[in-house]
């Protein structure tokens, strides 16, 4: 009986063995299959981190791009403002010039009519 026992003890171990055994392989597999997996993952993260980098670079570009464009803009708008504001004081310059040419005549005029009375005054 002990050998019966015996017996199917080493019948046991043997059968335990190649379950652990297949089971180690199989552990083995899947771990590979896990690299495999995370290793692809990695190069499509790798990927889609480029990706970003260049939206990111072509972003930064476009930015770039329309602050020259708005600055061209504004200086355009300032330097269109300025020659109005150079065409409005030329303006207020005539009209100011006119005027006081206008005063002038009319003061000369007034000027020599009080000379002539106070320096010819009438018989």
């Amino acid at each position: 009986m002990t050998q019966t026992i015996e017996v199917n003890l080493v019948d046991l171990l043997n059968k335990l063995e190649t379950k652990i055994d297949k089971l180690d392989t199989q552990i083995n597999r899947l771990e590979e299959k896990l690299e495999t997996k995370i290793d692809k993952l990695d190069t499509k993260i790798d990927s889609l981190e480029e990706k970003l980098e260049t939206k990111i670079d072509k972003l930064d570009i476009k930015i770039d791009s329309l602050e020259e464009k708005l600055e061209t803009k504004i200086d355009k708008k300032f330097s269109q403002v300025e020659t109005r504001f150079n065409e409005i004081n030329n303006r207020l310059n005539t009209i100011t010039l006119g005027f006081f040419g206008l005063i002038g005549v009319l003061i000369t005029g007034l000027l020599g009519i009080i000379g002539k009375v106070v320096f010819f005054p009438n018989p």
